[in-house]
């Protein structure tokens, strides 16, 4: 699993867990068109071993007003915003093992959703807001499972990892690891499975709010590169041409026109970047010793 381990190893998870877009490095001082709307992340102050320091932080995506939202021993990450950007759920191990939690957007009310002995993360609201899909022990055997977003009816839906809904909340897209990293997409029942790569080292898909077009990070060429595909897999393109060996994993923002995700770099130190949807306008958000890492773009 060439992504998820390389995130397990420097996005602090070790306790859990082709054409490209016309540009070859980061551009330091390059503008987006836009620069509204704000960016949920992870940044992590200290990694040793299972010893994971982090808290969530929110930031305007020019890059300013800065904040950090949770602030508890231990990990808090993976943050994931409701449908109308008042709450999100992250992933944190404050109570001994990985689980759920939802927070309000301004950092208060934490409240717990989760309360098992197996670690869960990876949240993703559904598009009405009413239903979380997370994944259940990454590690060993990973495993989505759907609950509604007051933590009630947890239920088991498939095995894999990377859970993104569609906009219309009738499919998940995901990924697995049966026959190497592959992302396919299931009916939010679970029925109605179907491949959608076939490279075998693609992971981490992120559903576009129009429907039409799902981002993924693959390892198919020498580094790992973010792409885009049309949501039935066809039209399978490479954005990034970025030096270093991972970049992963992309969120959209809600007018479909930018993506947000981590990269190492070159210097093995995890930033945020964005850029436009067809992988120009690269620009730095984040730059930071510590590790930032998991974007999650408000609705």
């Amino acid at each position: 699993m060439g992504s998820y381990s390389r995130i397990i190893a420097v996005a602090m998870i070790s306790a859990f867990a082709c054409g490209c877009g016309g540009q070859n490095a980061a551009d330091s001082s390059g503008s987006l068109e836009s620069k509204e709307g704000q960016i949920a992340f992870t940044r992590a102050t200290s990694v040793d071993g299972q010893d994971i320091e982090s808290d969530i932080y929110v930031t305007n995506v020019d890059g300013s007003s800065e904040r950090r939202l949770t602030d508890t021993p231990g990990f808090d990450g993976m943050p994931a915003w409701s449908p109308d950007g008042k709450r999100i759920a992250f992933a944190s191990d404050r109570d001994g093992n990985w689980e759920i939690y939802v927070v309000n957007a301004e950092g208060s009310e934490p409240t717990r959703l989760t309360n098992t002995p197996r670690d869960e993360g990876v949240p993703a609201f559904s598009p009405g807001g009413d239903r979380i899909a997370y994944v259940v022990d990454s590690l060993t055997n990973p495993t989505i499972y759907v609950m509604d977003a007051d933590g009630t009816d947890q239920r088991q839906l498939i095995e894999g990892n990377w859970p993104s809904w569609s906009p219309d909340g009738e499919r998940i897209s995901y990924t697995s690891y049966t026959r190497g990293e592959v992302i396919w997409v299931t009916n939010a029942d679970g029925t109605g499975l179907r491949r959608l790569t076939e490279g075998g080292e693609d992971s981490e898909g992120a559903w576009s709010p129009d429907g039409e077009k799902i981002a993924f990070a693959s390892g198919r060429d020498e580094d790992e590169e973010i792409y885009v595909m049309n949501a039935d897999g066809t039209e399978q393109k490479r954005l990034t041409d970025i030096p270093g060996p991972d970049h992963w994993p992309p969120t959209w923002s809600p007018d479909n026109t930018r993506i947000a995700f981590t990269s190492d770099g070159t210097q093995d130190n995890s930033e945020i970047y964005v850029m436009n949807a067809d992988g120009s306008g690269l620009t730095k958000l984040t730059d930071d010793p510590a590790y930032d890492t998991f974007p999650a773009w408000r609705p």
